[in-house]
């Protein structure tokens, strides 16, 4: 039997078509769908770079942080030169340092050149400063490896202290590695600043690598002068 033979009280109520249902549904769920959708969407902004974040991890900052590792390099530095004139090698173990002298000059100088060959390029626009502080930043473990071994080795060696062009080329590793330090500063500086830096970060960092370029130089061309005299 059909529902249109029942009588009109048996018959079931038809499903009246709720306006203010379907407006609510429309009007209120579905935009709220498309808000969150765009909200998830949305690009988030760019976060500032905390005080002391450097290339990978976090230093405090402050002059406390820089005068501790100044204090650590010149300490070893010292002791270095204290050790030198009581070490003494047989010529197979002066050999294996010399060779560990000369292996720390390549790593250290050579990843020297490396970020400052980087720099030179952004500072011709034919890199971005991105580029450069990665390079900086993978660069900076052998860096200090090479400089490390360089005293260490050197320090095996016995160099003659008496010498005026020896102390030359101490004192240069010794700039060289506290001007490392600095130049540490002035990446985390490069990190903080959006776009273009200003020259009030740039020559910092432009005279830090012209120092870092002359200390290198000096103890290598002294070192050779000293290993053919």
């Amino acid at each position: 039997m059909r529902t249109s033979d029942l009588p009109a009280d048996v018959r079931p109520a038809p499903r009246a078509s709720n306006p203010a249902h379907r407006a609510g549904t429309s009007g209120a769920v579905r935009p709220a769908g498309r808000a969150t959708h765009r909200l998830r969407s949305a690009p988030l902004p760019d976060a500032e770079p905390a005080a002391g974040w450097r290339g990978g991890h976090r230093r405090a900052a402050g002059r406390a942080a820089i005068v501790a590792p100044i204090l650590a390099v010149s300490l070893g530095w010292l002791l270095a030169i204290l050790v030198a004139p009581h070490v003494t090698l047989s010529p197979g173990a002066r050999m294996v340092a010399l060779f560990c002298h000369l292996t720390c000059l390549v790593v250290g100088f050579g990843a020297v050149l490396t970020v400052d060959w980087f720099s030179l390029r952004w500072l011709l626009r034919r890199e971005p400063l991105g580029t450069v502080l990665t390079a900086a930043r993978g660069a900076h473990l052998l860096i200090w490896l090479g400089l490390v071994g360089l005293l260490a080795s050197g320090a095996a060696l016995g160099p003659d202290t008496s010498s005026g062009l020896v102390w030359v080329k101490l004192l240069a590793v010794l700039v060289v590695g506290i001007n490392g330090l600095f130049l540490g500063r002035v990446r985390d500086r490069l990190v903080a600043v959006r776009g273009r830096p200003p020259w009030s970060v740039l020559l910092p960092g432009v005279a830090a690598a012209t120092i870092s370029q002359v200390g290198w130089w000096t103890a290598t061309l002294v070192g050779f002068w000293n290993a053919n005299n």
